[in-house]
């Protein structure tokens, strides 16, 4: 294939001159340009053809033609959510694609100078993009060259998807951006609806993760060999969109996520609050008290004993004089039952322990256990003597 990075022509076509690059990825570049004949601004797209495929007149006659075709077909599908193709050309050993300037920016373009998207935006533009494809894999049309470089995400309104008709226009598996093929695309397969979802997964991989799920090695193909034979990195930063990318990047095409359940995961992601999940279980305890306590308690079950028991000490967390007023009155004891003794007032438990003299006379005397000879010496300050000392 072309290098994407070859400079482009004065002219396109005659009538077309590209002016600047809105967004670059492996073997596909678009421009902002201008119509010369009706002075309005365009967007140019240009896609590396395989050598010897845009030699051929008759041959760019047909891949031109399947371009042009299919983006009418898909235009009257989905009104407003793909562009028209106003013109297409083979030239510079590319496909010249022309299509009416539109206000919105490239998704790879955005993921690159935003960073990663938090999941519920990610989930919002794949669902808009299933939207489209569910119309075309209605049609039996497969799109087989999704990538952020073709879908466009306007500031206000669904985004747009571009570049329907280049799959099967050329005998190449992957004409543009190999990192998102399928890997049934990378082992030169038949392609259909699968291939598509697997380029949404990968598309929802580098909105979270910022960067795609195989990254581009340079030659395509090593890049799609990567893709077939590589595992895949699980992301982390998909959250409640893991399991959804992780069903849609499975190598079996059997094996993936079908569109429907795409859809109702896509939409679950969309209306649920990141921000409710509940506390950790070992915290939903001091939550409770905090929330039981009110504002005077609000650090009760936090504060330390030293500053409980001494009013020298007061703690920070002790209530208001304010709040100590509105607090409810203490429940009264009960009456105490008749011809019963008072109850004594609880206090601190005392543990009377054996002087520590006595404890070892009678290590002593008697000896440790197991049978050891007994020590001869006598504890200081005690008035024990041992006998076997002489007296002493």
């Amino acid at each position: 294939m072309a290098d994407a990075r070859v400079p482009a022509p004065e002219s396109i076509a005659g009538r077309y001159r590209p002016l600047e690059i809105v967004h670059r990825e492996t073997n596909r570049v678009c421009w902002y340009g201008e119509d010369a004949d009706a002075g309005r601004p365009r967007l140019l797209t240009w896609t590396g053809l395989p050598a010897g495929d845009g030699d051929d007149e008759e041959n760019a006659r047909r891949i031109t033609g399947r371009v042009l075709r299919m983006a009418e077909t898909m235009g009257a599908l989905c009104p407003g959510r793909v562009p028209a193709v106003l013109d297409a050309t083979v030239q510079e050993g590319g496909l010249w694609t022309v299509t009416d300037w539109v206000d919105a920016t490239p998704l790879g373009e955005l993921v690159r100078e935003q960073g990663p998207f938090n999941p519920v935006r990610a989930a919002r533009i794949g669902l808009e993009i299933l939207q489209v494809l569910r119309a075309a894999h209605d049609e039996g049309i497969t799109h087989g060259e999704l990538s952020p470089g073709q879908v466009l995400v306007p500031d206000r309104g669904p985004v747009l998807v571009t570049g329907f008709g280049l799959a099967g226009a050329t005998l190449a598996p992957r004409l543009a951006a190999p990192s998102y093929a399928s890997p049934e695309q990378a082992r030169d397969e038949r392609i259909g609806p699968a291939a598509d979802l697997w380029a949404l997964g990968a598309m929802l991989y580098t909105m979270v993760e910022g960067r795609p799920p195989f990254r581009d090695r340079g030659r395509p193909e090593d890049t799609l060999k990567a893709v077939d034979r590589l595992p895949l990195r699980g992301p982390v930063r998909a959250g409640p969109l893991a399991r959804t990318v992780h069903g849609l990047l499975r190598k079996n095409s059997r094996e993936r996520l079908t569109r429907p359940v795409v859809h109702e995961a896509l939409t679950r992601v969309l209306h649920e609050e990141p921000d409710a999940a509940p506390p950790e279980p070992r915290l939903r305890r001091a939550y409770a008290a905090v929330s039981a306590g009110g504002a005077g308690d609000a650090g009760g079950c936090w504060r330390s004993a030293r500053h409980s028991r001494s009013s020298r000490w007061p703690s920070r967390c002790s209530p208001s004089p304010a709040a100590a007023a509105a607090a409810p009155p203490r429940r009264p004891a009960p009456p105490r039952r008749p011809g019963r003794p008072p109850r004594r007032p609880p206090g601190p438990r005392r543990h009377r322990r054996p002087p520590r003299a006595v404890g070892l006379a009678v290590t002593l005397r008697y000896g440790a256990a197991g049978g050891l000879p007994a020590r001869t010496a006598r504890p200081r300050g005690s008035r024990w003597r041992c006998p076997t000392a002489g007296g002493r």
